[in-house]
């Protein structure tokens, strides 16, 4: 008598997994911020409860910061609710109040009632918040974006699971290939002896001034080569190529070097005002003042009155009113031109300190 092993194989059975997302927001307007700004390390105050995506929250909003990062704004979002475990993407918005563009921070976490926090440490350096436009007639507005990330089984049991890669978006690097590479350009600029091949419609995207000069009444009188005067052939190549890129390398290079970085960025901000690229004009105001000290702050106050940058000279002024700086700035050159450029600066120094 013989034996053998007999197989039976049972048909393969397959199942996915797709994830969805609920989302919601929520809009935090903090009034009487000089009230609260000097609060104190680590003290907090909380700003309600709401609900979003089937949860409630909480904001803990820390004016002076958290322990670990002193000097810079901090928020903490709370899980309210009771949760085994929660997985949510949240962003934070701080909203320009003067159509500017908003700063925003994100982060995915898992909370659950036990572990039910997360916050966006050093959100904001407090010296650059408080003289952006995100802080106007002592109050600011922050938009809270909470996404509850769900997977759900499958409805079809024998759809194959499949994972697509998507490309990230990077059209930023692709137009600065473009203008590296020069094809299809069709406009050249001369600057004091540089010469720079553009494109005209990346540049009338970016810019009001191009725009009006390519596609307004005279565009029939532009010629194919355009002459700059007044401007440095590399200040000229920063300005082209953050229109193409959206970013200020050579700001990174010189960033450890404080006398280097402030020349650029005033440079760069009296282009980006001549050309109207806003964008750039508020990044060179933030690094400005990021850098801001006694010996400058009036050559940059200067600056800001005469090309319209009414957040940065309004920091400049609160800045020299200090009583242990005020002394120093007026021994320095740049005082006597602030004050030829803008005589009525006399009369702010003379008021309170605030």
């Amino acid at each position: 008598m013989s034996g053998s092993v007999v197989d039976i194989r049972e048909p393969e059975t397959q199942s996915s997994w797709y994830t969805q997302t609920r989302t919601g927001s929520h809009l935090l307007k903090v009034t009487g911020y000089s009230l609260i700004k000097k609060i104190g390390l680590g003290n907090s105050i909380i700003c309600g409860t709401f609900t979003l995506c089937g949860y409630d929250w909480s904001i803990r909003y820390y004016p002076d910061g958290i322990l670990t990062h002193p000097g810079y704004m901090a928020f903490v979002l709370n899980l309210k609710s009771n949760a085994t475990e929660v997985s949510v993407k949240i962003t934070l918005t701080m909203l320009s109040q003067t159509g500017g563009v908003p700063f925003s921070s994100s982060r995915i976490v898992t909370l659950s009632s036990t572990n039910g926090w997360c916050y966006c440490w050093h959100f904001m350096p407090k010296k650059i918040f408080e003289a952006s436009d995100y802080l106007k007639h002592d109050y600011f507005t922050i938009r809270c974006t909470v996404s509850v990330i769900e997977g759900i089984p499958s409805s079809k049991p024998n759809c194959e699971a499949h994972s697509f890669a998507v490309q990230p978006c990077n059209l930023h690097q692709q137009l600065t290939c473009l203008l590296e590479s020069g094809d299809g350009t069709d406009v050249t600029f001369n600057v004091s002896g540089g010469t720079f091949d553009a494109h005209r419609c990346v540049l009338a995207a970016v810019s009001p001034v191009f725009r009006a000069q390519f596609f307004g009444p005279m565009k029939g009188k532009v010629n194919q080569s355009i002459e700059i005067k007044d401007m440095e052939p590399s200040i000229f190549k920063s300005m082209l190529h953050f229109i193409y890129s959206d970013s200020i390398p050579e700001l990174e290079k010189v960033k450890d070097n404080k006398d280097a970085s402030i020349a650029l960025a005033q440079h760069l901000l009296v282009a980006a005002d001549r050309y109207g690229l806003e964008r750039l004009k508020n990044l060179c105001e933030i690094k400005i003042y990021e850098f801001i000290d006694a010996n400058n702050v009036a050559t940059s106050f200067t600056l800001a009155e005469q090309h319209n940058c009414s957040e940065l000279k309004a920091a400049c002024l609160k800045f020299i009113k200090r009583p242990e700086v005020l002394a120093a700035v007026m021994q320095t050159e740049g005082f006597e031109h602030m004050i030829k450029s803008c005589p009525t600066i006399l009369e702010e120094l003379r008021s309170k300190n605030p």
